[in-house]
């Protein structure tokens, strides 16, 4: 059996991993509480604190509450603007967990390399880069060069693990 409190805390760490604001922020802001209210399922009880983070479907006490149908939350997840329309109770709490996670610069690219493997994660490298290429971050050759190297590094990385496992 799945333990979800276990997996909350295995997610917030990885997060914290991949960014390098992110456990900061979560320390300012933590302990915070709030229900995720989706449209057509039932209600999440999601409390994120420092050292160990909870999810729960009874009910618990929260600062805020976020009610939205399950294209909301994707719209959210997608954009990254957050509709003030589906806050209810603290707002403010809301805004600043929200934007603690937007602005944290999470590395997403090492999240699907973590979890889904090598492959799926260039794949997303290409796509993401080709959507959003911007020439001022690639004419910057100290930066280039260190994507190239952390490159040769993450591909020898791959090697090493394969021939672990044989």
């Amino acid at each position: 059996m799945i333990n979800i409190n276990e997996s909350l805390n295995s997610l917030i760490k990885d997060l914290k991993d991949s960014s390098p604001n992110l456990e900061n922020s979560i320390k300012e802001i933590a302990p915070v509480s709030f229900l995720l209210n989706i449209k057509h399922h039932k209600n999440i009880y999601i409390t994120i604190n420092e050292d160990s983070s909870k999810i729960s479907f009874s009910e618990q006490s929260y600062d805020f509450e976020i009610r939205a149908s399950l294209m909301d939350i994707l719209k959210i997840a997608i954009s990254g603007k957050l509709n003030k329309d589906l806050i209810y109770g603290n707002g403010e709490i809301a805004i600043v967990l929200f934007n603690a996670i937007h602005k944290s610069d999470i590395d997403l690219i090492y999240l699907i390399d973590k979890y889904f493997g090598s492959l799926p994660a260039v794949f997303t490298y290409t796509i993401v880069k080709k959507i959003f290429e911007s020439s001022e971050i690639y004419q910057d050759e100290n930066y280039r060069d260190m994507r190239k190297r952390l490159r040769d590094i993450a591909i020898r990385l791959d090697r090493l693990e394969v021939l672990k496992s044989l």
